[in-house]
């Protein structure tokens, strides 16, 4: 028994003796523990301090170990402050959810990437609609300034649009007024109108020509006339020189000389003839206060051959004593008017063309 318990003794021994050897040499090929912490410590300490701060002590210096003291005071602080973050967003929610009474959703994994994503894609559909917000508001701006510049264009044609407006009212109004005034049964028709028009323009056509026929046929008996009446004052002075003479033949007839007396005959039926062929009967002066008047009687004959006369007519001028210019005449015996010719006359102080135009007009009635 005691043979085999000390074999047994021997060989749990040897067991142990080869673990003991195992375990040594195991361990002489791995570091220590402390190493090997040391090393975590520093790959962590790199990894996750010195990534959000570059100027961490641990950054600059990771093997010093009296830096890890204030490093592990600002991680607790950093976690104190997630803590209380994380606090105060579980308060609000627990109050929104007492509030409302719904379970606020939960944030599932890949939920803030997609939203991302969704922000990125709006934020670049809104970058989009403010380039083209940006267009239309220059666009804006340039017919704003066209507006601008056609403005004062606009509000005058709206203006003039404004008064033909009106004038379009008024003459509707104007129309209706007539339409009211003249029944339909007094109105023309257009085809009578047109052919009242044409017989209007025929007759204002004939009446031109015959006008026209009439100032020639005046004009030469103004010629006419103021050629007579030219004679006329020659054979005034011709009849003063003759009276000078049948004075002088009185004379000589009281002394005996007949030849005188048979020229002052001559000369009478001389006149008597000229007076005769222009149609006047006599011609005399008068006195009217401070007005001279010289009366002038025309013979008047029938139309035809007949020389007979059938009338007499007077031209009766008056002239101012002061200026000796011709100041007003009618005519006397005749319904003729010769206001006109008065009017002439009296502008140039020509009285012979006065007498001449009323013994023209006289003569259509011979």
């Amino acid at each position: 028994m005691s043979a085999a318990a000390s074999t047994s003794m021997h060989t749990a021994t040897q067991s142990i003796l080869h673990q003991a050897v195992e375990h040594l040499a195991s361990t002489g090929a791995e570091p220590l523990n402390i190493e090997r912490h040391r090393d975590r410590f520093q790959e962590r300490a790199l990894r996750d301090v010195t990534v959000n701060s570059s100027d961490s002590a641990m950054a600059l210096d990771p093997g010093n170990p009296t830096i890890i003291g204030p490093e592990m005071e600002a991680q607790k602080d950093h976690f104190r402050r997630l803590k209380f973050n994380y606090l105060e967003q579980e308060a609000k929610r627990n109050f929104l959810f007492s509030i409302t009474g719904d379970e606020p959703q939960g944030v599932q994994p890949g939920e803030n990437e997609a939203l991302e994503q969704s922000n990125a894609e709006k934020k670049a559909a809104l970058k989009a609609y403010k380039a083209h917000i940006d267009e239309m508001r220059g666009e804006t701006i340039e017919l704003a300034k066209s507006n601008a510049a056609r403005n004062p264009e606009i509000k005058s044609r709206f203006a003039e649009a404004q008064a033909l407006q009106k004038s379009i009212r008024d003459m509707e109004l104007e129309l209706a007024r007539i339409k009211a005034k003249h029944p339909p049964e007094n109105r023309l028709t257009v085809p009578q109108a047109n052919e009242i028009l044409d017989q209007q323009i025929n007759d204002i056509e004939r009446l031109t020509e015959e006008i026209s026929t009439t100032g020639k046929k005046v004009d030469v008996a103004r010629e006419e006339v103021s050629r007579t009446a030219k004679e006329v004052q020659r054979l005034g002075r011709e009849r003063e020189r003759e009276e000078a003479r049948a004075k002088e033949v009185r004379e000589g007839r009281e002394a005996g000389d007949t030849k005188v007396d048979e020229l002052c005959q001559w000369l009478s039926s001389s006149i008597a003839t000229y007076r005769k062929l222009m149609g006047i009967r006599s011609v005399r002066a008068s006195v009217d206060g401070p007005q001279q008047l010289l009366h002038i009687e025309y013979e008047v004959t029938p139309a035809g051959n007949s020389k007979e006369p059938v009338g007499v007519a007077t031209l009766v001028s008056r002239f101012d004593g002061a200026t000796r210019r011709l100041a007003n005449a009618q005519l006397q015996g005749s319904d003729m008017n010769i206001e006109e010719a008065v009017n002439v006359a009296k502008r140039g102080n020509d009285v012979p063309g006065l007498v001449a135009d009323v013994l023209m007009r006289l003569r259509p009635q011979a």
